[in-house]
C-alpha cells in the first residue's frame, strides 16, 4: 500500500473529534428517531483511541440509539459491511491517520457504498475501496515487511498489488477486527418506532391486499366455473379464464408467504432482543425472588409466546379476510341475512368456548412452570439431595407434579378437541340450514351454488380463526409470565430517551476518567432509607455517607444490618426507596445506569457473584469493551500476579487465555474472590466497592490483596463483619 499518494477518502472521513456530529448526521439521514433533548455526554472525545469504542457507545446512547459491533475475520470484511449499514466505520489512512466513515447502504449487485461525508453529502464509492481501508486497521504494521518481500520480486504493478493482498490476507486470516458499528435503536425503545423502522405497517397492509387478491381469484374462478356449469356458457374462453385465475393466484400465494416469513423473522427478532435485554435488566430483588429456576421457567415460556403471538396474529388476520369475504358472498347467495346472522352467532358461540380455554390453558402452564422449577431446584441441589435425602423418596414429590401437569393437559386438550371439532364440522350445516329457506323459495342454482361455496370458504375461514385464536389466547397467558421482563426493557440504557422527551436528560457514561477536586465529594448519600418489598421493617434508615476522592472507607456491620443492600445502592443495582444518593453532584435518577456504572464498579458477595465459563482474561476484562486489546491482556496478566495468582498462571498452558469455569479449569474459593476483585479494579472507575471479598483468603494472601486494591483502586468502600 503506497503512502506516497492521496488516499481515495481524502475529505470523505469524518475526524475522531466529530464523532458526536457524524452520529447525530448518520441517524437523521437514516431516518431514525431522534430525542427532542439528547442526554449530555460527559467529557470530549477520549485521548487513547483504545477508549473511541466507549465514547461513541456512550454518544450514541446520549442519542437514544445503540451501536452494534460486527466484528469478524479480515477476509470477511466485505461481507460484513454488506450486512451493516447504516454504520459508523474506523478506516486508516497514511495522510490523515484514524477516521470515521458514515456508511448509510451498499450495494452488491453494484458493488458500492454510499456514505455521508463531513458536509451531509451522500457519495457513492466502490465497497472494495472501503473495504481495503477497513482491513488497513490491522495491516499497517505488516505492509513494510510484505514490501521488502515483494521488492525483491522485482514485480510490476498491478501484479506487485494484487500480490501483496495475496501475502496480507494470508497472514492476517484468522485475525478479528471489528469492521463496524451498526447504527439501531436500543431494544427498550419505544415500540411504535420499532414497528416504524420495520415499516411494519406497510407490510401488514401489503399481506391484507395480496390475502384479498387470492381470495379474489378464488371467487372468481368458483364464479366462472358457476357460469360455464350452471348456465350453460363452458365454452373454451371460460376454461382459459378460470386457468388464468388459478395460474395468477399462485405468484401472489409465493409474495404472501414470503412477506409473511420476513416480517415474522423481523418481529421474532426484535422480541427476543427485548425480553433477552429486559432479563438482563430486571432489578435485582425481581429476579432472585423466584429463585432460578422460576428465571429459567420464564425464559422457556418467552419462546412460546413468541411463537404463538406471530403465528396466531397472521393466521387471524387472514382468516378475517378471509370470514369478512365469506359473510359478503353469503349475502348474495339464497341465504341472504339470515345467513349472515347463522355465521356471526356460530363465530359467537366458537369465542365463548375459546375464551373458556383461556383457564385451562393457564392450568396447563402454571403446572409446567412448577415443574421446570422443580426441575432446576434439583439440579442444583444435587449433591445436597444426594448426602441429606433417602433415595426411596426422590419420586414422591415429581409424582404428584406429574400427576398434576397430566391432569391439566388432558384438560387442555379436551377443551381443544371440542373447540377444533365445532371450527372443523360445525358451520357446514348450520349454513346449509340458512340456505334451506331460500332453496324452498324456488332460488336459482347459480344462486344455490354461490350459497354453498360461500358456506365452504366461511367454514375454512372459521377453522384458520379458530386454530389462531387459540394461539393468541396462550401467548395471552405466557405473557403474563414474560411481561417483566419486557417491562424491564424499558429501563434499559437508551430506553427512556423516546418515551420521556420533555424530561430532564440524562448522563450519558463519561468518556474521560478524571477524578474530581479532593474539595468536592464524589460520591454522597443523604438520609437514604430502603425496605424489602416483602420484609415489614426497612433494612436502612435516615443512612448519609460523604466518600471524597481518593478515600478509603471501611463499613462494618453484622449480618443482616444492611450491609450488602448499601453496596448495592452504591453500585447502581438497587434504587433507594427515598432519600438522596449523588455522584459528582448528580442525582442518580439523572444518570443513566450505564453512566452510574462507568464511574462505580463493585465485587458483589461470593453467593452472587459467577466465573463464567471462558478464557480467564474475559472474566476479570468482563468491564473492557470487547474485543480485548494487547494492552488489556497484559494489564491482566500483571494485575492476576499482583494479587497472587502468579502461580496459577504459570500452571495453566494457556496462562490469561486459558479456559475457567463450568466447563474449564476448575478454580479454588479463594483464587475466585481474587478474580472477582480483578474485575472490579479492571473497570476503569472512580468508586471501588469490594462486599466482604476477603473471607475466603488466608492471611498472608489477604495482606497483598490489600496491597493490590489500596494501589490500584482510585477511592475504596470495603465492606466486611467487624
Amino acid at each position: 500500500m503506497s503512502t506516497g499518494t492521496k488516499s481515495p477518502l481524502a475529505g470523505l472521513g469524518w475526524a475522531v473529534q466529530l464523532g458526536a456530529e457524524a452520529l447525530e448526521a448518520l441517524a437523521r439521514a437514516a431516518k431514525l428517531p431522534l430525542p427532542r433533548a439528547p442526554a449530555t455526554v460527559a467529557g470530549g472525545s477520549p485521548e487513547d483511541l483504545n477508549r473511541l469504542g466507549e465514547w461513541l457507545d456512550a454518544v450514541a446512547q446520549s442519542q437514544g440509539l445503540e451501536l452494534d459491533l460486527r466484528y469478524t475475520r479480515h477476509a470477511e470484511v466485505e461481507s460484513t459491511l454488506l450486512r451493516a449499514s447504516p454504520a459508523l466505520l474506523e478506516v486508516f489512512t497514511a495522510e490523515e491517520g484514524l477516521q470515521l466513515i458514515a456508511l448509510l447502504s451498499t450495494s452488491a449487485p453494484r458493488g458500492t457504498a454510499r456514505i455521508l461525508a463531513p458536509d451531509e453529502t451522500v457519495r457513492d464509492i466502490p465497497l472494495s475501496l472501503l473495504t481495503n481501508s477497513v482491513q488497513a486497521l490491522v495491516e499497517w504494521d505488516l505492509i513494510p515487511t510484505v514490501d521488502r518481500v515483494l521488492e525483491r520480486t522485482r514485480l510490476p504493478e498491478p501484479q506487485r498489488t494484487r500480490a501483496r493482498k495475496a501475502l496480507l490476507g494470508a497472514q492476517l486470516a484468522n485475525t478479528h477486527l471489528v469492521a463496524a458499528r451498526t447504527l439501531r435503536l436500543p431494544p427498550g425503545a419505544r415500540l411504535s418506532h420499532h414497528l416504524g423502522a420495520l415499516s411494519a405497517a406497510p407490510r401488514v397492509m401489503l399481506l391484507l391486499v395480496l390475502a384479498v387478491l387470492i381470495q379474489g381469484c378464488v371467487l372468481a374462478g368458483w364464479w366462472l366455473m358457476g357460469q360455464g356449469a350452471f348456465e350453460g356458457q363452458l365454452d373454451t374462453g371460460w376454461l382459459w379464464a378460470w386457468a388464468l385465475m388459478g395460474l395468477t393466484a399462485v405468484p401472489l400465494q409465493a409474495a404472501l408467504a414470503w412477506t409473511q416469513g420476513t416480517l415474522a423473522l423481523d418481529l421474532s427478532a426484535l422480541l427476543r432482543r427485548r425480553l433477552l435485554t429486559g432479563a438482563l435488566s430486571l432489578p435485582v430483588d425481581e429476579a432472585r425472588r423466584g429463585g432460578i429456576g422460576e428465571y429459567v421457567g420464564r425464559t422457556f415460556e418467552s419462546a412460546g409466546m413468541e411463537q404463538m403471538a406471530l403465528a396466531g396474529s397472521f393466521t387471524s388476520l387472514l382468516a378475517v379476510v378471509d370470514l369478512s369475504l365469506a359473510a359478503s358472498v353469503t349475502l348474495s347467495g339464497p341465504a341472504g341475512w339470515l345467513g349472515l346472522v347463522a355465521l356471526g352467532a356460530y363465530c359467537a358461540v366458537l369465542a365463548v368456548l375459546v375464551v373458556r380455554q383461556s383457564q385451562l390453558f393457564k392450568g396447563w402452564t402454571e403446572s409446567r412452570v412448577v415443574m421446570t422449577h422443580a426441575l432446576i431446584e434439583r439440579m442444583l441441589g444435587h449433591r445436597t439431595r444426594l448426602a441429606q435425602e433417602q433415595p426411596s423418596r426422590w419420586h414422591e414429590e415429581e409424582d404428584q407434579e406429574l400427576a398434576r401437569y397430566a391432569e391439566a393437559s388432558e384438560r387442555w386438550d379436551a377443551g381443544t378437541a371440542r373447540v377444533m371439532t365445532l371450527a372443523r364440522r360445525g358451520l357446514l350445516p348450520v349454513a346449509l340450514i340458512a340456505t334451506l329457506p331460500g332453496v324452498l323459495d324456488g332460488a336459482s342454482t347459480a344462486s344455490i351454488a354461490v350459497g354453498v361455496g360461500a358456506a365452504l370458504l366461511g367454514a375454512r375461514a372459521v377453522m384458520s380463526l379458530a386454530v389462531g385464536s387459540l394461539a393468541l389466547v396462550g401467548a395471552r397467558v405466557l405473557f403474563a409470565s414474560v411481561r417483566p421482563m419486557l417491562d424491564a426493557a424499558k429501563l434499559a440504557p437508551g430506553a427512556t430517551s423516546h418515551d420521556a422527551e420533555d424530561a430532564a436528560p440524562q448522563v450519558a457514561p463519561l468518556a474521560s476518567g478524571d477524578a474530581p477536586p479532593q474539595d468536592q465529594s464524589l460520591l454522597e448519600l443523604r438520609d437514604v432509607f430502603f425496605k424489602h418489598p416483602t420484609s415489614p421493617r426497612p433494612v436502612l434508615e435516615r443512612t448519609s455517607l460523604t466518600l471524597r476522592p481518593g478515600e478509603r472507607v471501611l463499613l462494618e456491620g453484622s449480618s443482616g444490618s444492611g450491609k450488602s443492600t448499601l453496596a448495592s445502592i452504591l453500585t447502581g443495582l438497587r434504587r433507594q426507596g427515598s432519600g438522596v444518593v449523588l455522584l459528582r453532584g448528580l442525582d442518580m435518577a439523572t444518570w443513566t445506569p450505564g453512566g452510574w456504572g462507568a464511574q462505580i464498579a463493585g465485587a458483589p458477595q461470593f453467593h452472587e457473584n459467577h466465573i463464567i465459563s471462558g478464557t480467564l482474561a474475559m472474566n476479570v476484562l468482563l468491564g473492557r469493551a470487547w474485543p480485548h486489546t494487547q494492552d488489556d491482556l497484559k494489564l491482566a496478566r500483571e494485575l492476576c500476579e499482583e494479587l497472587g495468582l502468579g502461580d496459577l498462571l504459570q500452571r495453566m498452558p494457556a496462562g490469561v487465555l486459558q479456559m475457567v469455569g463450568e466447563r474449564g479449569w476448575q478454580l479454588s474459593h479463594g483464587e475466585q474472590s481474587r478474580i472477582f476483585v480483578a474485575r472490579a479494579l479492571l473497570q476503569r472507575v472512580q468508586v471501588v466497592v469490594l462486599d466482604e471479598a476477603f473471607g475466603a483468603l488466608d492471611p498472608v494472601t489477604m495482606r497483598k490483596v490489600m496491597a493490590c486494591v489500596e494501589a490500584r483502586a482510585p477511592t475504596l468502600v470495603v465492606i466486611a463483619h467487624p
